[in-house]
């Protein structure tokens, strides 16, 4: 009896059918729709981090990528004192090294031209303070005891007084000769931007080799072979 009844409902009801198939069809669209958003979710989450992978190795590449001895356009900040390098242009290879006068930590006078056809000259762009320079240190001692005589291993000091420069000698024991550059006009002349820099310089005062930052002992015998002694 309950059955007739159910089915007699049907028929006075016709929409009942098709209101159960739009709630089916409802059901449908929303698993669709949530698989959706799912899929959805998962492309931006792959898309950022895809996003956050080329920004670390961007900045990476950025951070790692030495310094180039190129035109500078702007001025620069060293140790608290801004140095105006507008419009200067970096020394270039096969270019005269500038000229400069400067004394020792003894009040002794020298010029780099003083070497002019004699013999050639590793400059060093240093100072007390430089980690770096500190770091490199033994290796520039052997390589000054190692080829003495053949090249003349010069470091400018930058910024400091002689008293410091000269208290840091006798600690460290150098063996090579450190030049003053107090207000760091020998600095200015080459455009450094930071220490360590160096110089090959070769017996005419051209400029052989330009290094930015730490140079190891393999890295001061590569500069060595640059040059020509014949």
């Amino acid at each position: 009896m309950n059955q007739e009844n159910n089915d007699k409902q049907k028929e006075d009801c016709p929409l009942c059918e098709t209101t159960r198939e739009a709630v089916n069809t409802l059901n449908i669209n929303k698993d669709s729709e949530i698989k959706n958003k799912k899929s959805s979710y998962k492309i931006k989450t792959i898309f950022l981090g895809l996003v956050i992978i080329l920004a670390v190795v961007g900045g990476y590449k950025t951070i790692s990528k030495p310094p180039l001895m190129s035109p500078i356009t702007e001025d620069i900040s060293i140790q608290g004192q801004t140095i105006n390098t507008s419009g200067k242009i970096s020394p270039q290879i096969n270019a005269l090294a500038p000229n400069f006068v400067s004394e020792d930590v003894y009040g002794n006078k020298l010029a780099l031209n003083n070497f002019q056809g004699e013999r050639p000259v590793l400059l060093v762009f240093w100072a007390t303070w430089c980690g770096y320079c500190a770091k490199e240190l033994p290796d520039l001692k052997i390589f000054t005891k190692r080829y003495q005589g053949l090249i003349q291993v010069i470091a400018v000091d930058s910024g400091e007084t002689r008293q410091t420069v000269k208290e840091y000698i006798r600690e460290k024991d150098i063996n090579f000769l450190v030049l003053l550059d107090e207000q760091r006009k020998i600095w200015n002349q080459y455009l450094v931007r930071g220490t360590p820099t160096h110089f090959l310089i070769d017996k005419e005062g051209k400029i052989i080799a330009m290094r930015p930052g730490l140079a190891s002992s393999a890295d001061l015998e590569i500069m060595l072979s640059m040059i020509s002694f014949e």
